[in-house]
């Protein structure tokens, strides 16, 4: 049963954090928005002596960050901690966890007892697909350190590329966070990425990061790993680009070629405003024919 009642912070222990599930912890907007008009929407702490908070960590550091005294709450009586945890984790699901709170919120589940059965339809309500393999990515990333979940959080990664990182261990790991932190890179971009470093140790038995160190942007890292991957697709590539600068293409008109050269076709794209735009195209194509360009991109598609 709950009741509402204004408590004391002291005898609020701030530090119990066994049903905390935000990251990260820092109040961030919390802190200017209860300066100026106080705690809108009351804690929830489990009745003690003292009490401890169920959900609204964020808005108990706040309150101390701003010497407040006392702060609104809805006060649980005789709920046991497994029904605590979960009313935690619904409280805060309202606002849309984050893929780093989901992984703590099932981490704490399981460490608590909680059944599959329980577990399955938490990850539901939380907007996880309720499989095994799923589960376990969660709860390896709620075990793994925070410069990790850090980085998993500031780049907004998705489950994929979670799995992903994963699977390197944790000193490769670590390397890996420097490496990548650095640079900008798109989900897509970062799986490509990661699919080469993992090429790179299965060939080489080790991941080289010495050799890959020290580059400034994601395009230079992905040529690097391409050259140690795939030495004879880095040689094609290049024979291809130097094709295309002698045919100077004007910017309307795009060869693509597949990116591991294993499609014996082309594809050729013309962008128009106009026929006369589309005649020059024509044109300009037909000179690149003629003078055997085409034809030589041609013969890289066939190795």
């Amino acid at each position: 049963m709950a009741y509402l009642a204004t408590i004391a912070l002291e005898r609020i222990d701030v530090d119990d954090r066994r049903f905390c599930i935000s990251y990260p912890m820092e109040p961030g907007p919390l802190l200017p928005s209860i300066d100026l008009v106080g705690i809108v929407e009351p804690l929830l702490l489990l009745e003690g002596s003292p009490f401890v908070i169920i959900s609204g960590h964020k808005r108990a550091e706040a309150a101390l960050r701003l010497g407040l005294t006392e702060v609104p709450a809805f006060v649980e009586s005789g709920l046991e901690e497994k029904g605590a945890l979960i009313r935690a984790i619904h409280a805060n699901a309202g606002r849309g966890l984050n893929v780093v709170e989901k992984a703590i919120a099932l981490d704490k589940m399981a460490a608590a007892g909680f059944s599959s059965e329980e577990t399955f339809g938490t990850m539901e309500v939380l907007g996880c697909s309720p499989h095994e393999k799923v589960l376990s990515t969660f709860l390896a990333l709620a075990r793994a350190g925070d410069p990790f979940k850090a980085f998993i959080h500031t780049n907004g990664l998705s489950l994929r590329n979670i799995e992903d990182l994963l699977k390197f261990n944790e000193a490769e790991r670590k390397e890996l966070l420097a490496l990548l932190s650095p640079l900008h890179v798109t989900e897509g971009y970062l799986r490509d990425l990661l699919r080469l470093i993992a090429l790179m140790k299965v060939k080489e038995g080790r991941i080289d990061f010495v050799a890959l160190g020290g580059t400034e942007n994601a395009g230079d890292l992905r040529a690097k790993l391409k050259q140690r991957t795939h030495p004879l697709l880095t040689s094609m590539e290049a024979r291809l680009e130097e094709v295309k600068v002698r045919m100077a293409l004007p910017p309307n008109i795009d060869i693509r070629v597949d990116p591991f050269f294993e499609k014996e076709y082309i594809d050729i794209g013309i962008r128009t405003r106009d026929i006369e735009d589309l005649e020059k195209a024509l044109e300009k194509l037909r000179r690149t024919l003629d003078n055997g360009s085409i034809g030589s991109i041609l013969e890289l598609t066939r190795g």
